[in-house]
């Protein structure tokens, strides 16, 4: 995937392969530059949600987002320091994205470090709008897709998103993915999370039933979108389905989307033989 020019950005490319598995299959169905711009992209937004989510230091996590902040800023106008926007501002397809897109990436991401619990599975999603508007007004310049497609396309990237923060939800309950509706309804509070006990079961249940029904809306609503982010919904809602039926679902959640290797080339097939058709 990468040449010489672009080695340094190796170690960054297989940090968002090792987080995102079913994109080396999905890149198989990419010409070799679009296939280059999707793995900095993803890059990009995964050294993004690493800081937003995944740092303990408020401090550090603000550091490191402000720094990506002046950087999206320098690559914008020609002076890329980074090998993860040296190698996504070389494409010329970047031109297409407003120069506002680029900070508030950094800017969404900023604010997820403020966010708290939502009320109800609407604010919880719509509470990460101010992240993934943005990732998916630029994912659409980038790759020349519609913008009737920007509010689907960043529904499945917060599904994505909770689906995973799930696995967390037994050891970093303050950073709550699910809404606090349900809690009140399954009579759990936080510290109560931590055990593996029935009631925690069919919260995460009701959880996964409402977020699978969000993302098969948002699909239908985006019939030729992206085809990692379809690949990708595909496999989460097969993951979810799984975990419904399973006697801990929060268990079942630990397995990584992508990892089904067959599944995702089966999705990648699937849906670009569907857009090729569109």
């Amino acid at each position: 995937m990468l040449d010489a020019q672009h080695g340094a950005f190796a170690s960054f490319e297989q940090k968002w392969l090792a987080a995102n598995p079913e994109q080396a299959t999905v890149a198989l169905f990419f010409a070799p530059d679009a296939r280059l711009r999707a793995a900095a992209f993803g890059c990009l937004i995964h050294e993004l949600e690493q800081a937003a989510f995944g740092l303990g230091e408020a401090h550090v996590a603000e550091v490191k987002i402000q720094w990506w902040r002046q950087e999206l800023l320098a690559a914008a106008s020609g002076s890329p320091r980074h090998p993860v926007s040296a190698v996504l501002f070389a494409d010329p397809r970047t031109a297409k994205v407003d120069a506002t897109t680029w900070t508030a990436l950094a800017d969404g991401a900023l604010e997820m470090r403020h966010v708290g619990a939502g009320s109800d599975l609407g604010s919880l999603l719509s509470s990460h709008a101010v992240l993934y508007t943005p990732v998916a007004q630029a994912e659409a310049a980038l790759f020349d897709v519609s913008a009737t497609t920007i509010p689907a396309t960043a529904k499945l990237w917060t599904i994505s998103h909770l689906l995973l923060a799930l696995r967390h939800l037994a050891d970093a309950p303050e950073r709550l993915p699910v809404p606090l509706d349900l809690l009140a309804r399954h009579e759990l509070t936080r510290a109560a999370l931590a055990e593996v006990t029935p009631k925690r079961g069919e919260l995460v249940r009701e959880v996964l039933g409402g977020l699978s029904a969000v993302l098969q809306r948002a699909l239908v609503e985006m019939p030729c979108g992206l085809l990692a982010r379809r690949v990708r919904a595909r496999l989460d809602l097969a993951l979810m389905q799984n975990a419904m039926r399973a006697g801990d679902p929060l268990r079942a959640v630990m397995t990584p989307p992508g990892a089904a290797r067959w599944k995702a080339l089966w999705w990648s097939w699937r849906e670009a033989r569907a857009a090729a058709r569109d």
